[in-house]
């Protein structure tokens, strides 16, 4: 079964992963990260939180479920996201560069060592939705996955808020390396002059729970 359906909590305080772990577990779900803010590249929309805490579970229902047990990490806004579980779409042109694992949307593991997530206000929806549909390929190939794709329609404010008129979520190797050339390079720019035309977003990041 994959683990589709996402919580991610943008607290108010910092978090910390003792023990959380295993009471996400106890519903059949993944601590993914929970602690400080690593770094923010671009804050236009709202102030970055204190922390967030990331979690995936195979059913909205077990993560509704966990949240409701009254986690007092989460002290901020949480939303339940749905998460990218079909294949990213690549130009026809360079899809024979296209990773295996990228046709079954089974992410590799080595990704999951930074997680950096994207909280939007749309100023354009039928832009922004354009954007959040196709900048995905160039994510995969510069070395990361999307596992929250961005646009709507199943995002769903769980605790707190307001909450965002979109969220993003990426995994990237805990280097950055990677992370850093694909957001300036080439590939993305269009993307990302899209996005700044359609949207505006505060982006953090948080290592995973594996690398913190």
């Amino acid at each position: 079964m994959k683990l589709g359906d996402y919580v991610i909590a943008w607290t108010d305080a910092i978090p910390t992963a003792d023990g959380l772990g295993s009471t996400v577990e106890a519903y059949g779900g993944e601590l993914l990260a929970a602690g400080p803010i690593y770094d923010v590249s671009e804050q236009d929309s709202r102030a970055a939180p204190a922390g967030l805490v990331i979690a995936r579970f195979g059913a909205a229902e077990n993560a509704s479920a966990w949240l409701a047990t009254g986690v007092d990490r989460l002290n901020g806004t949480a939303l339940l996201a749905a998460g990218a579980i079909d294949p990213v779409w690549w130009p026809p042109e360079i899809d024979s560069v296209r990773p295996d694992w990228s046709y079954r949307a089974e992410f590799p593991r080595e990704r999951f060592g930074l997680f950096v997530c994207v909280w939007a206000e749309v100023i354009d929806r039928e832009q922004f939705t354009d954007y959040s549909q196709h900048y995905r390929w160039t994510v995969e190939d510069a070395g990361g996955v999307v596992l929250v794709p961005g646009s709507r329609p199943s995002q769903t404010l769980l605790r707190g808020g307001p909450g965002p008129q979109a969220m993003a979520l990426m995994g990237w190797p805990v280097d950055e390396q990677a992370r850093r050339a694909w957001y300036g390079g080439a590939r993305y720019r269009p993307y990302r002059e899209q996005r700044h035309r359609s949207s505006r977003t505060t982006n953090v990041s948080v290592l995973g729970a594996t690398s913190a």
